[in-house]
Formats: structure tokens, C-alpha cells, sequence
């Protein structure tokens, strides 16, 4: 709830000005930006895992699986408000509303993102996940689980900048009792909450003076506004030292001193056991649209309209990107309008540097570095590239590997061709080449066998003076091989050489 006014709170500046000097709910609540929150995935049975530990399974079958959230911002990194007016035994939820021939639904995974704005100390913040039927001030509580630190774990984040955790709290499939909700509020409306049992570190019920920033950590709201009606608080009663309402308010209820400016970090996935493939309008980001489930759209990585949408009608935003210019000018254009102009286009929302084309270098397949390309010719080249403004001087590309024969042993290992050459008796087989000796496409560790002895110029399997003219014919060039040793001519004492050695394979 960012703000100690928004919890009910009665922040520590509560009493610096006898005219209502309370502190608003920006003096605590905290912008951050964060790199991806750390996963810590728990499950009803105590089943825990962490990054980068694969999470359990989510989807729980062939019935439709779907996700609620008010947060715009995605879990897995942004830029959040830390809501750091948040004391123990408040509780932070959302509402959900469906249509009534979902129900009845189960809860299959609740996901709440708890950060810090900064601590001098690790923090650990016990917590209980809720589960209503209906709204959480007139529904029924149907389902709590509380961390206990042996199956559930409490939330730890270490001492430092900014960071977070996404809670991602799973209903284990083999856990006799699941999360239903059969809609007996008669409310089409399910509610998940999450609710701070203890901080790492609050003095008496927190409401003055709050719990320290520097020692605790907090649930977090995204930044770009709130869902007035579908977000809620329960904030503890803090008498006339607070002005915030306690017990239970939406976002549109709470004085607005107290409220967050932003949704609730929370998501929930749950799956409806009346609902056939529920299909929606699915933008795919480059102007096309496509009938499919929420499922299929987010594999394609497209925007969901919602369930019921049809693309008939509906009509997806044309993409814009860089459109780099002959003269090396940069306008952010659609694809279309870049052709107009015989441009270049750089690909959906990729961005200009400044006026300028993002141009930079980039590391080719061959090992060599390129000056001077966008990153859309760097992929066409099935080059890296290496950012905008970067330069190859001073670089050192990835040398290619390829197969590197040790000829002593027949044995190989994919080395670049600089390690090969150190190798004595050894030749590499170039970029690209794998050690498969049996030319299945798979390597196998051996080189490839030598081709059939050339040396038997009639084909006839056998060393005789007659392939031994053709040696001499064939000399120039062409099968130096011959010239056992090593003066420049093939003469009988060469061939006499191939004779004993010809059992032993062509040498």
C-alpha cells in the first residue's frame, strides 16, 4: 500500500506538524527498478524450488486454464512501487469477476511479488496466502496457508539494493484438498489475498513509528495507476493515531492519502471445469490477428483480447520500429511507411538512436567482427550483434570450432583451428565440421575415415607396376602422397614403400 498513511499507519511523521502533518502515501511508498525477482516456488504439500531449479508444472490438464491479474507490469522484472507503509497483519487482494457459466473453478497457483527499497540487513517476512468465494468483506475464506519456515518457507532477501521475490504459491496436484470455488457467494467472484504475519523487523503494531525500510520487506503495485474497485486492503486499526479506515476497503473506498498508486503484484491462474476452449482476439504483434485460446496466444507471445473476442470486426495495432534511411537517418515508422521511403526496417518496436540509425558491430559465424551493421543485418549475416554504438576494435569474437582429426589415433575433438594447430600430428576439418566417423550427423568422437587407397589406380585392390605408372602420370599435383621419400619424385623405391605399407591401409 505504499504509504504508512495508506495502512492505517499513522507514519512516523504523524506528528511533525500539528495542522494534519501526516506523511501522504508517496513518502512511503518507493519506485524501484528491478532486473528479474528472484522465483521461489512453493506448492500446498511443502514442495520447494528455487531459481534456477525448474518450477513444478502449472497446467493441470485439458480444461481450460486461465489468468487473472490487474497488474500491467509482468513478474519477471520492471519497475514497481514498494509499498513500504505495510505493517503486520494487513492484507493486500484482489477480486476477480467472471462470467457465471465458469464456475465452478479451482485455484491452481497464486503468485504475489514481496521486495525491499533497499535494506542494510537480510530480511525474512512471514507471510499466510487466503483464498475467498467472493469478495474478502462478504465472501467465505475458503482457503489459507500460512509459511512456517519447514514446508512453507518464509520470504528471505538478502541485505542490499533493491530486490525482490515472486511468491509463486502452487496447489499440488496430489493434495487431497484442492482450492474450489463453487460460487456459493453468489458473487461470480473469487478473491486472493496475501497477508504480512510478521516483519523482519517492526516495533510494537507499527502504526508509529512504521516498520524501517532499511530492515523489512513489503508487498509491491505496479506504477502506472490502479483498478479502483478490484484491489483491496485490510489495514489494522491504529486509533487516533492513524486516518486510515480499517478492516476492509477497495482502492476506491480508502482515503486516498492511504491508497497505493498502483495494482497489487498479484496473479491468479485457475482453471474452469464448464468452459469450452474459450477462444479471444490474439494480436501477434505485427498487425495479425488470430482466433485462439489465452494458452495459445501467450505461446505465440501475442496480446489476448479477452475470451469471447473475435478477430471479425476487431482490428490490431500496426507495428512501428527503426526505419533506417540511406543517408544513415533513423524515423520510427510501420513497416509499410519504411517501404514508401525505401528503407530499411529494423523489426516491430525496435527503437532509433536518436535521429540516428542503431547501428554497431557485430561478430560473424567465421570469427571476424564487422563495423557498422543494425542488428537486423547482423542476423541476416548470422552474425551477434554486439549493441548500438559498439565498435570492433577491441573485440575478441567466438572463434568457430570444427572437427580437429588426431591422425595419430583417428580420435577427435571440436576445437577452433588456432587449438588444433597446437596439436602435433593433428589437422582440422573447418568450421562447422563435427567428428562423426560413421556419417550419421551425430559426433561420435572419430575421425572420418581416409578415403580408398588411391594408390590402386586400376581399381583392382591390389599394388601392382601398373598402378604404379599411374602414379607417375597422375604426380602433378594430384597425388603427392606418392613420393614416400620426400624428393620431389616418385620413383620404384616410393612404390616398393606403398607395397609394404599397403596392408596397413594407404599411408
Amino acid at each position: 500500500m505504499g504509504v504508512r498513511a495508506a495502512l492505517c499507519a499513522g507514519v512516523s511523521a504523524v506528528l511533525a506538524s500539528t495542522a494534519g502533518g501526516q506523511a501522504s502515501r508517496v513518502d512511503l511508498q518507493h519506485e524501484v527498478s528491478l532486473d528479474e525477482p528472484r522465483q521461489l516456488y512453493v506448492t500446498s504439500l511443502g514442495f520447494v524450488s528455487e531459481d534456477p531449479v525448474a518450477p513444478p508444472a502449472v497446467s493441470r490438464g485439458s480444461e481450460c486454464q486461465l489468468v487473472n491479474t490487474y497488474a500491467s507490469q509482468e513478474f519477471t522484472g520492471g519497475t514497481y512501487f514498494v509499498q513500504a507503509g505495510f505493517v503486520e497483519n494487513e492484507i493486500a487482494a484482489a477480486s476477480y469477476t467472471l462470467s457465471p457459466d465458469l464456475f465452478p473453478i479451482r485455484i491452481d497457483l497464486i503468485e504475489a511479488l514481496i521486495g525491499t527499497a533497499g535494506t542494510n540487513v537480510p530480511t525474512t517476512t512471514e507471510y499466510t496466502i487466503l483464498v475467498w468465494d467472493g469478495r474478502p468483506n462478504s465472501g467465505t475464506l475458503v482457503a489459507s496457508f500460512s509459511s512456517d519456515g519447514t514446508l512453507l518457507p518464509h520470504i528471505q532477501i538478502p541485505a542490499g539494493p533493491p530486490q525482490a521475490v515472486n511468491l509463486n504459491f502452487l496447489i499440488d496436484p496430489g493434495d487431497p484438498e484442492q482450492i474450489f470455488i463453487n460460487n456459493t457467494s453468489g458473487q461470480n467472484t473469487f478473491t486472493i489475498g496475501i497477508r504480512i504475519d510478521e516483519h523482519n523487523n517492526q516495533t510494537g503494531n507499527g502504526c508509529l513509528p512504521p516498520p524501517p525500510e532499511t530492515s523489512n520487506a513489503f508487498p509491491m503495485t505496479d506504477t502506472d495507476g490502479a483498478n479502483q474497485t478490484g484491489n483491496w486492503i485490510n489495514a489494522i486499526d491504529c486509533g487516533i493515531l492513524g486516518f486510515c479506515t480499517p478492516g476492509w476497503s477497495t482502492f476506491q473506498t480508502f482515503p486516498a492519502l492511504c491508497t497505493p498508486s498502483g495494482d497489487w503484484m498479484l496473479r491468479a491462474t485457475w482453471t474452469s471445469f464448464t468452459c469450452s476452449a474459450q477462444t479471444g482476439a490474439c494480436c501477434d504483434g505485427l498487425g495479425d490477428c488470430f482466433d485462439l485460446t489465452q494458452g495459445e496466444c501467450d505461446t505465440l507471445g501475442g496480446s489476448y483480447e479477452g475470451a469471447g473476442t473475435t478477430c471479425a470486426g476487431f482490428t490490431c495495432p500496426i507495428p512501428e520500429g527503426a526505419c533506417c534511411l540511406s543517408n544513415g537517418n533513423c524515423l520510427f515508422l510501420t513497416e509499410a511507411d519504411c517501404n514508401v521511403l525505401s528503407g530499411e526496417w529494423q523489426g516491430a518496436n525496435s527503437q532509433c538512436n536518436g535521429s540516428q540509425c542503431p547501428i554497431g558491430a557485430a561478430c560473424l559465424p567465421d570469427g571476424s567482427c564487422i563495423d557498422g551493421v543494425t542488428e537486423l543485418e547482423a542476423q541476416m549475416l548470422g552474425g551477434t550483434f554486439l549493441g548500438v554504438d559498439t565498435v570492433c576494435d577491441g573485440t575478441d569474437c567466438p572463434q568457430p570450432r570444427g572437427a580437429c582429426c588426431l591422425t595419430d589415433t583417428a580420435n577427435c575433438l571440436q576445437l577452433t583451428e588456432a587449438d588444433c594447430d597446437l596439436i602435433p600430428n593433428s589437422l582440422w576439418q573447418g568450421m562447422g565440421s563435427i567428428c562423426d566417423s560413421d556419417g550419421d550427423g551425430q559426433p561420435d568422437g572419430m575421425c572420418v575415415p581416409p578415403e580408398p587407397c588411391t594408390a590402386d589406380t586400376n581399381n583392382d585392390g591390389m599394388l601392382t607396376p601398373a598402378d604404379f605408372n599411374g602414379w607417375i602420370l597422375a604426380f602433378n599435383n594430384q597425388a603427392p602422397e606418392c613420393d614416400q621419400n620426400a624428393d620431389t619424385l616418385c620413383t620404384p623405391a616410393d612404390f616398393n614403400s606403398w607395397i609394404l605399407n599397403y596392408n596397413a591401409g594407404c599411408p
